[in-house]
């Protein structure tokens, strides 16, 4: 597939290097996932590239005991995690229906803009497709924490879906 590649202003031309091979998706089931996840599958299927998904769950709830007594938070952390998983599961199956590439990751972290731009640089991901908020109780006024950090630190180029 060519594509359009400018170097400056006024020094474009038509290549047949794809600059964009692997789309991480960050995915945490907020209510705008399937956008987030329809732009990136539309962007995958034009320019020839793999989806990477990527689910951080918070690494405190992930302890088995508190006190020597079984963490309620850990029972909480896994039906968490099956819940990502079983969403993850239905866009592997959308993936599969448009012939995308696909794979995922479920990284334990407290930090998790962190954790996304570790992913971005050991992965060589060239675009991230991700909303601009997420599941957290209180949310920035324009942008999510997280969206922010990795847009304006990723390597990569960002693209915000609303």
């Amino acid at each position: 597939m060519s594509h359009i590649v400018c170097q400056e202003i006024g020094n474009c031309k038509v290549t047949d290097y794809a600059f964009v091979r692997r789309i991480l998706v960050p995915f945490n089931d907020a209510r705008h996932a399937p956008n987030v996840f329809g732009f990136a599958m539309t962007l995958a299927k034009i320019m020839g590239a793999s989806i990477t998904i990527v689910s951080i769950v918070n690494k405190d709830l992930q302890r088995s005991w508190v006190n020597g007594t079984p963490s309620r938070e850990k029972s909480i952390s896994l039906s968490s995690v099956d819940i990502l998983k079983k969403g993850i599961k239905k866009l592997e199956e959308q993936a599969k229906k448009f012939q995308i590439p696909f794979d995922y990751t479920i990284i334990p972290s407290r930090k998790v803009s962190d954790s996304i731009l570790a992913l971005i640089d050991s992965q060589k991901i060239d675009l991230v497709v991700m909303g601009t908020k997420g599941n957290a109780m209180w949310k920035e006024m324009l942008l999510g924490r997280v969206s922010s950090s990795v847009g304006l630190n990723a390597k990569c180029p960002v693209l915000l879906v609303k």
